[in-house]
């Protein structure tokens, strides 16, 4: 019932994609699915994705492998997934071929799963040119149960190893603090910690600093709430149809914080914490998450770093910049392109700027981050492109325009066209002139090219309500009656104030004084001393 569930999801979007495989005997072996957001998504951020196949759907004896990722918001980003019956290389060779099927042939920049040799040995062969690295919140989850209990709970221990992971910023490092940390413990010889050193160069973040955008990894939450994201779902004694229930309504809860943030980022404003127009322009482009990062290094810049030294060069220029770490870091700034390198990596790792080249930029009277040190992945509206995959299909849900695909494109691109310039005149008002009476030639230009089509009505309204209105009506809406137990008109202010115009009207029969006594007669009347009828009587 899976499979037909996918099946009538491509049969309503082309750009839903889907593949499985079955054995001699029609059981299922390998399943992989995933829709056109999803694939719109790995073409924005794919260049980094989590795969882990540690879920077991356990009814079945299938395993579930989603692939992830890390959006503009710091969100982990849903991009696939797969089912298997058996975790051969051969299922995952089989399965990362219809993943790269799906993307369009983009294989990641950096593929991160847990230790399985037989998954290694599949990405070796299916995606020989990412970076395969071997992810932290898996190693670090399983040390507890590797050490024994004196140690398990033993917080100097786990704060000791993570300096040593975390902290490392250079392979050296990291080996000279794992030797006095192995030593300090007592743990030299433990299999399980030689084996982890061993693979060192596959999960420690010292190194792989050089890889563009690995440095994501270092931030385990990401992992952790992917994990905590599938684990909502996942239980051992679901069929695949109670599976797909959970599974669609938790994707879509992920899409609609994703959404939530879009809105937040787009249409409210972070404050300033300084006056540098550069701080002011990453609030502009950002999105609020890596606003927050980008402006504490602003920040840092301004309070905590100094030029100790200069080097000059042709066109070249090596600083010493000092920060609140006490650590002195090498920035090599090219003074004609205006490009500056930092030895502490940030950028490289992260795509953050890092306060020392934010520093350097000041001191060179730069009031503006140079486009190299604004990655498109964290803008706000990194994602406004429109894609389309290798057979032409957009990749929108429940896309429906009746303009050609070849004119989306084309369209699609003078957009973008027109908001990067934009973005280049934006700081000049002599930029932003030109760039003004050049459209109002265009347009006057337009107007002759492109004969006006007047505006339909009917069309419209019939946009509106997503439903085309019949010209023979054959059923009619009932004509206006009152029901049982409306209003005959509309209330006014009055109603309900008694005596005034909502007073119900006198039923026969009915009093609607209240009986009092009356002090002339004394007797228990619907009237008072100014109508009573003894009134003269006691006068005379």
């Amino acid at each position: 019932m899976l499979v037909d569930q996918l099946g009538r999801l491509k049969a309503l979007n082309p750009a839903f994609f889907f593949e499985y495989e079955v054995d001699e005997v029609g059981t299922l072996l390998c399943l992989f699915w995933t829709d056109a957001t999803s694939r719109k998504n790995y073409g924005h951020f794919n260049d980094v994705l989590s795969f882990d196949s540690t879920y077991s759907t356990n009814q079945y004896e299938y395993t579930f492998a989603p692939f992830t990722g890390v959006n503009h918001h710091m969100q982990s980003v849903f991009f696939g997934a797969g089912f298997l019956l058996h975790e051969t290389k051969e299922s995952y060779v089989w399965l990362f071929k219809a993943f790269l099927k799906a993307m369009g042939g983009i294989a990641p920049t950096v593929i991160i799963t847990d230790e399985c040799i037989r998954m290694r040995n599949a990405i070796a062969e299916i995606l020989p040119n990412s970076k395969h690295r071997l992810c932290m919140w898996h190693i670090m989850e399983k040390v507890p149960g590797k050490v024994h209990p004196e140690l398990r709970n033993d917080l100097g221990f786990y704060d000791r190893l993570k300096h040593c992971v975390w902290n490392s910023e250079t392979p050296t490092e990291f080996e000279d603090r794992w030797k006095y940390f192995i030593i300090e413990f007592k743990l030299e010889d433990h299999e399980w910690f030689a084996k982890r050193f061993q693979l060192r160069a596959t999960w420690i973040p010292a190194y792989f600093m050089d890889i563009p955008l690995a440095g994501l990894l270092r931030t385990t939450s990401i992992s952790e709430s992917a994990n905590s994201f599938f684990k909502h779902f996942i239980c051992r004694k679901l069929t695949f149809v109670e599976f797909w229930l959970r599974f669609d309504t938790a994707l879509k809860c992920q899409r609609q914080n994703e959404l939530i943030a879009d809105n937040t980022s787009k249409y409210t404003t972070s404050e300033l914490l300084t006056s540098w127009e550069i701080e002011k322009q990453g609030r502009e482009v950002f999105t609020h998450e890596i606003f927050e990062l980008f402006q504490a290094q602003v920040l840092a810049a301004r309070d905590d770093c100094d030029v100790q030294n200069t080097t000059n060069g042709e066109g070249i220029k090596v600083m010493s910049v000092s920060d609140q770490y006490n650590k002195i870091r090498e920035v090599c700034y090219d003074t004609t392109t205006m490009v500056a390198k930092c030895s502490c990596k940030l950028f490289e790792s992260k795509g953050i700027v890092c306060r020392h080249i934010i520093r350097v930029l000041r001191g060179a009277k730069i009031n503006e981050l140079p486009s190299l040190y604004v990655l498109k992945r964290w803008e706000k509206n990194c994602k406004r492109d429109i894609m389309f995959d290798v057979e032409g299909n957009v990749l929108e849900e429940n896309f429906i325009d009746p303009v050609d695909m070849a004119v989306r494109r084309k369209i699609s691109a003078v957009r973008n066209k027109l908001e990067d310039l934009i973005q280049t005149t934006k700081c000049s008002m002599e930029g932003v002139e030109f760039l003004h009476t050049s459209l109002c030639k265009a347009e006057l230009g337009l107007r002759q090219l492109v004969p006006v089509v007047p505006c339909d009505t009917q069309e419209n309204e019939e946009s509106l309500i997503g439903s085309i209105i019949p010209k023979d009506v054959t059923i009619l809406t009932p004509t206006d009656i009152n029901a049982r137990g409306t209003c005959s008109r509309i209330k006014g202010h009055r109603d309900g104030v008694r005596g005034g115009s909502g007073d119900k009207k006198r039923r026969p029969g009915i009093h609607q004084k209240v009986a009092r006594k009356c002090s002339i007669c004394k007797k228990v009347v619907f009237h008072d001393a100014r109508t009573c009828s003894m009134k003269n009587i006691t006068q005379e």
